[in-house]
């Protein structure tokens, strides 16, 4: 109820015109939200679910020095930025025309890689959110106040950045990023030898075993009881994405978090490890789904990734806010228990009625 009634105050309105592209982007577009990635013809834009906590999160933590303007013609300049970037949104998702010539665009002009032009329109929707976030904040706001909603911004803007990665340099280009596909799948088939998987088959010698994986290089050769199937493993869909935005968002969070050094560190260490591992979990999912459901994996792999993150993000910052507010309550404790041994005592001596 304490939040809800924070959430309240006048100064919480911009938050409505902050998150309302998203929520314009759900209701016209539901089914890309089911996606991290791309299907078919459809860009992935789950990862615009997350900014709705990002921005409550950086109001919340500086709602004290966040004061709404009463000037109207600021409003008005924000509600025309806010038309002009839902006029973008349904262009984009609606005007199947538009979308057509951009991808032919970018792939013959900008050098985008023919296989990844929807990467790059992606991030031309989050690079479109983080202008009309900063704008909207200002002119709100204040110009002050960007710095203090900041972390969304930084969010999109690194989700920008990694997309643009994959329009231009898809798949294994980026060898230095391959790296990460190692560490992480000899995990998985580590995790998968622990589940009874054979993980050392040797095709030469007869029938393989089911269910058996064979990790080569960047390629995972599975026997499942749907049928063999081969797993090229590239950067992009190892988990580097959720690593890098994981360490953009919670780097901003660490700094404003009113919390010491070490424990700070410990938070950023221990979310990173969750991180790791949650990709960990996703990636053996996939393995699992191919094993004992169906070689049609694509939808699954699409979306099994942004979920498992938005879900893991979201719990371990809570639990951040909720150990400090632990703390806080333990200081204000001990400090009251100190302030009570201070006190002079107090006298029992009642005054008379004449002297009321």
């Amino acid at each position: 109820m304490r939040v809800y009634r924070e959430f309240r105050t006048r100064d919480a309105v911009p938050l409505l015109i902050l998150v309302f592209p998203v929520i314009f982007l759900i209701v016209i577009d539901p089914g890309s939200f089911a996606l991290v990635w791309f299907w078919g013809r459809q860009v992935g834009r789950a990862g615009f679910v997350f900014l709705f906590f990002l921005v409550a999160w950086d109001w919340h933590d500086s709602r004290k020095m966040l004061k709404a303007t009463r000037a109207r013609w600021r409003y008005i300049l924000s509600v025309l930025l806010l038309i002009a970037i839902l006029v973008y949104y349904w262009e984009r998702v609606l005007n199947v025309g538009l979308t057509d010539y951009l991808r032919v665009y970018v792939t013959s002009q900008l050098g985008v890689s023919q296989d990844s032009p929807l990467s790059f329109l992606l991030a031309m929707d989050y690079l479109a959110y983080a202008a009309f976030c900063v704008a909207t904040t200002a002119l709100l706001y204040s110009p002050k106040a960007i710095l203090r909603m900041a972390t969304p911004v930084i969010y999109v803007v690194g989700s920008a950045i990694l997309d643009m990665m994959d329009a231009f340099f898809p798949e294994d280009s980026l060898a230095f990023l391959q790296v990460w596909v190692y560490l992480i799948w000899n995990v998985v088939v580590l995790l998968l030898g622990f589940m009874g998987y054979n993980t050392n088959p040797n095709p030469l010698q007869g029938k393989i075993p089911i269910p058996s994986v064979l990790l080569q290089g960047n390629r995972l050769y599975l026997w499942g009881f749907k049928g063999p199937m081969t797993l090229a493993i590239y950067w992009p869909s190892s988990g580097v994405v959720s690593m890098i935005v994981y360490s953009l968002v919670i780097l901003v969070l660490m700094v404003k978090l009113e919390a010491p050094r070490k424990r700070k560190l410990v938070y950023a260490v221990l979310g990173a490890a969750g991180t790791y591992f949650v990709n960990v979990i996703r990636i053996t999912s996939i393995v699992l789904y191919v094993t004992y459901i169906s070689l049609d994996v694509e939808a699954f792999h699409q979306s099994i990734g942004e979920v498992l993150f938005i879900c893991w993000i979201f719990i371990y910052l809570l639990l951040v806010l909720h150990i400090e507010n632990m703390y806080a309550r333990t200081q204000r404790s001990k400090s009251g228990v100190k302030g009570t041994k201070a006190a002079p005592p107090q006298s029992r001596i009642r005054p008379s009625k004449k002297a009321v």
